[in-house]
C-alpha cells in the first residue's frame, strides 16, 4: 500500500515538472515569436515607406527630365530662329554705311526720300522684332510654368491615389480577418461591387478631355492614348507571366510543369509584341506626324501577329491553367467561379483583339470594337479584384505573390483607364472626320452648282451679246469704263425686267452678270498693277544715271521688310496655336482639380470608416486583453492548486512514513 502511494506521488511530481517546463518553454517561444512578428511588421512598413519615397523621387526626376528636354527643344528652336534672323541684322548694320558712299554724289530729293523711307522701315522692323522676342519669352515662361504646375499636380494626385488604395486594402484585410470566414465569402463580392461603383463614379466625374480642334493634333493625342493602352497590356502580360511562375506552382520550391513553363514563355512573348507596338507609336509621337498609308499597315501587321499569337498559343494554355487552379485544395466554390469568369474574359479579350485588327484595316466598326475592349478590361479589373480578396488570404500566399498581385491590379486599372481614354478620343476623331467629309461634300455640291451656272451662262452668252456692256474696252481710262459698267448693268437689268418679266431664267442671268462683273473688276485691278509696275520700270530707266548702289538699296530694304512681315505672320500663327494649347491645358487642369476634390472627399470618407474600424479593433483588443488576463489568473490558480496538492502529498508521505515506523516498532515488540 505504501509503495503504490509513493509511486503515484513521484509520477505526479514528474508530470507536474514536465508541464511546468513545457509551459515555460512555450511562453518563451511565444514571446520570441511575438517580437519577431512585430519586428518583421516594422521592417515591412519601413520598406513600403522607402519604396514610396523612391517612387516619388523617380517621378520627380522624370518630370524634371521632361521639363529639361522641353526647354532644350525650345532653345534649339530659338537658335534656329536667331540663325534665320542673321541676314537681316547684317543688312541693318550695312545699310547705314551705304549713304556714306552716296555723299560724294550731288544730293537729290530722291535720295532724301529713300533715306527717310529706309529709316522708317528700320524702326518698324526693330519694333516688330522686339515684339516677337517679347512674345516668345512670354510664351516660353507660360509653358514652363504650366509644365511645372502640371507635374506637381500629377505627382500630388498619384500620391493621394496610392495612399487611398493602400488604406482601402488594409481596411479590407482587417475587416475580413475580424469577421467570420463564411461571412467573408458571402460579403466580399458585394464590398468589391460597392468599391467598383464608387470608382466608376469618380471616373465618370473625371472624364476624358476633348482633343483640340486640329485633326492632326487629335490624331497625335489618339496615338498617345494608344501608347498608354499598349504599355498597359505590356505590363499586364509581364505580371501574368510572373504570377504563373508563383501560383499555384512556385518556381523557387519545385520544378514547374511543362505547360506552365510554356504559358510563361508565351506571356513573355506577348509582352514583347506589345512593346514593339509601343515603340512604333513612340516614333509617331516623336515625329509629331501621322501618315495613314505608312503607319497604319505597320500597326495592323503587329496587331494581327498579337491576335494570332493569343488565339493560337495562349487560349488552350489559359484553360489548362484555370483547371489547375480550380483543382487546388484550398480553392473554394466562389474562387473557382471567379477563376472561370477570368478565363471567359481573357478568351473574349483575345477575340476582341482579332476584331480590332480587322476593323483597324478597314476603319469600319472600329469604335464598336474599342468599346468592347474597354468593357472587357473593366470587367477583368472587377473580377481580378474579387479574386485577389480570396487569394490574399490563402495560407500559401507569399510576400512576392502579394507584390505581384497588387502590381497586376494596378496595371489592370491603368489599362482600363487608358482604354477608355483611347475609345473617347477615337470617337472624337471619327466625328471630326465625318464632319470634314460632310463639309467637303457641301463644297463639292456648291462647286457643281457653280459649274452648272457657268454652263448656263455660256449657253446664254450669244443671247446676251447685244445687251452686254463689257464688249467695249477703253484702254485709256479704266475708271470711266468701270463707271460705264456700273451704269449699264442696272439699265440692262431694268430693260430685261421690263421685257422678260415672265421669263424664268431672269434671276440666274442677273447672278451670272454679277459674276462676270466681279471677274472684270479683278482684271481691271490686275491691269492697274501692271501699269504701276511699268511706271516703276520707266522711273528706273529714267534714273539710270544714279549709281547702282542707290538702286539696290531700296530693293534690299524691301526684302528685309517682306521677311519681317512673313516672320510676323508666322509668329502670330504660333501664338494662336499656343493660345489654343493653353486653353486645352486649362481644361485638363480643371479636370485634375475636380479629380483632386473628389479624391479628397473619398479620403475623408475612408478616414471616417478607418476610425470606426480602429475603434472596433481597440474594443476587440481590450476584450482579448481581458480574456488573456482571465486565462493568466486561472493558470495562476491552477499552479497554486497544484502546489497545495504537492504539499499535501508530501505531508501524507511523511505521515505514512511515521505510521510505517510505528507499525514496525509494534511488530518487533
Amino acid at each position: 500500500m505504501s509503495v503504490s502511494s509513493v509511486s503515484l506521488s513521484s509520477d505526479a511530481n514528474v508530470r507536474y515538472q514536465r508541464l511546468a517546463a513545457e509551459y515555460t518553454k512555450l511562453r518563451a517561444q511565444a514571446k520570441v515569436l511575438r517580437e519577431g512578428v512585430l519586428e518583421e511588421r516594422g521592417r515591412g512598413d519601413k520598406l513600403t515607406e522607402d519604396l514610396k519615397s523612391k517612387e516619388a523621387v523617380i517621378r520627380r526626376l522624370q518630370a524634371e527630365n521632361e521639363s529639361l528636354t522641353f526647354r532644350n527643344e525650345q532653345l534649339v528652336r530659338r537658335v534656329e530662329n536667331f540663325q534665320f534672323d542673321a541676314p537681316p541684322t547684317t543688312l541693318q548694320t550695312t545699310t547705314p554705311r551705304k549713304p556714306a558712299t552716296t555723299k560724294q554724289a550731288p544730293p537729290t530729293s530722291q535720295s532724301h526720300v529713300d533715306a527717310a523711307r529706309i529709316e522708317l522701315l528700320e524702326q518698324e522692323l526693330k519694333q516688330k522684332l522686339e515684339q516677337n522676342e517679347r512674345l516668345v519669352s512670354e510664351l516660353a515662361e507660360n509653358e514652363r510654368q504650366h509644365a511645372v504646375e502640371m507635374a506637381e499636380m500629377s505627382e500630388k494626385l498619384a500620391k493621394e491615389m496610392r495612399k487611398l488604395e493602400d488604406e482601402v486594402k488594409r481596411m479590407r484585410i482587417r475587416t475580413k480577418m475580424i469577421q467570420n470566414p463564411k461571412e467573408d465569402v458571402e460579403g466580399s463580392p458585394e464590398d468589391v461591387d460597392d468599391m467598383r461603383k464608387s470608382e466608376d463614379v469618380v471616373v465618370e466625374d473625371i472624364g476624358s478631355p476633348e482633343p483640340p480642334e486640329s485633326q492632326e493634333e487629335a490624331r497625335i493625342m489618339v496615338a498617345e492614348a494608344a501608347r498608354g493602352t499598349f504599355s498597359g497590356f505590356t505590363n499586364v502580360f509581364t505580371l501574368l507571366q510572373q504570377r504563373c511562375e508563383i501560383y499555384p506552382f512556385d518556381i523557387k520550391l519545385e520544378r514547374l510543369p511543362s505547360h506552365v513553363e510554356k504559358l510563361s514563355s508565351e506571356y513573355a512573348q506577348t509582352a514583347r509584341l506589345f512593346l514593339a507596338l509601343v515603340e512604333i507609336v513612340d516614333s509617331i509621337i516623336q515625329n509629331s506626324e501621322f501618315n495613314p498609308t505608312e503607319h497604319i499597315p505597320e500597326v495592323v501587321s503587329k496587331c494581327r501577329l498579337i491576335s494570332k499569337h493569343c488565339s493560337q498559343m495562349l487560349a488552350e494554355l489559359v484553360k489548362q491553367m484555370t483547371s489547375e487552379e480550380n483543382r487546388v485544395t484550398w480553392c473554394t466554390t466562389p474562387l473557382a467561379r471567379l477563376n472561370n469568369e477570368w478565363e471567359e474574359l481573357i478568351l473574349r479579350m483575345f477575340g476582341i483583339f482579332e476584331d480590332v485588327t480587322e476593323h483597324l484595316s478597314s476603319s469600319e466598326g472600329l469604335l464598336e470594337s474599342l468599346d468592347a475592349l474597354d468593357a472587357v478590361t473593366s470587367e477583368l479589373l472587377d473580377v481580378f479584384k474579387k479574386r485577389w480578396i480570396f487569394e490574399a488570404r490563402l495560407p500559401t500566399t507569399t510576400r512576392r505573390m502579394r507584390c505581384v498581385g497588387s502590381a497586376l491590379e494596378e496595371a489592370l486599372q491603368m489599362t482600363s483607364v487608358e482604354t477608355s481614354k483611347l475609345t473617347a478620343r477615337a470617337r472624337k476623331v471619327k466625328g471630326m472626320e465625318e464632319e470634314e467629309c460632310r463639309r467637303r461634300q457641301q463644297l463639292e455640291d456648291a462647286k457643281g452648282r457653280q459649274e452648272e451656272e457657268k454652263r448656263v451662262y455660256i449657253e446664254s452668252e450669244d443671247v446676251k451679246e447685244s445687251l452686254n456692256p463689257f464688249d467695249e474696252e477703253d484702254d485709256e481710262d479704266f475708271k470711266d469704263a468701270s463707271d460705264e459698267i456700273q451704269k449699264t448693268i442696272p439699265l440692262t437689268s431694268e430693260s430685261k425686267l421690263a421685257e422678260f418679266s415672265d421669263s424664268a431664267h431672269l434671276e440666274s442671268e442677273l447672278r451670272l452678270l454679277q459674276i462676270r462683273n466681279d471677274e472684270l473688276q479683278k482684271e481691271r485691278d490686275k491691269m492697274f498693277v501692271d501699269i504701276s509696275l511699268t511706271k516703276r520700270k520707266l522711273e528706273k530707266l529714267q534714273n539710270s544715271e544714279i549709281p547702282e548702289k542707290s538702286i539696290i538699296q531700296p530693293s534690299d530694304i524691301d526684302q528685309v521688310w517682306e521677311i519681317g512681315m512673313e516672320r510676323r505672320d508666322e509668329w502670330i500663327q504660333r501664338v494662336k496655336k499656343a493660345e489654343k494649347a493653353l486653353r486645352f491645358y486649362e481644361i485638363e487642369f480643371d479636370l485634375l482639380l475636380r479629380h483632386e476634390v473628389s479624391s479628397e472627399e473619398h479620403l475623408r470618407e475612408v478616414l471616417t470608416e478607418m476610425e470606426s474600424i480602429v475603434n472596433r479593433n481597440a474594443r476587440l483588443e481590450d476584450e482579448l486583453e481581458s480574456v488573456r488576463r482571465s486565462y493568466e489568473t486561472q493558470l495562476g490558480d491552477l499552479s497554486e492548486h497544484l502546489a497545495t496538492l504537492v504539499k499535501e502529498r508530501e505531508q501524507e508521505k511523511e505521515s505514512n512514513k511515521s505510521r510505517g515506523s510505528l507499525k514496525s516498532f509494534f511488530n518487533k515488540s
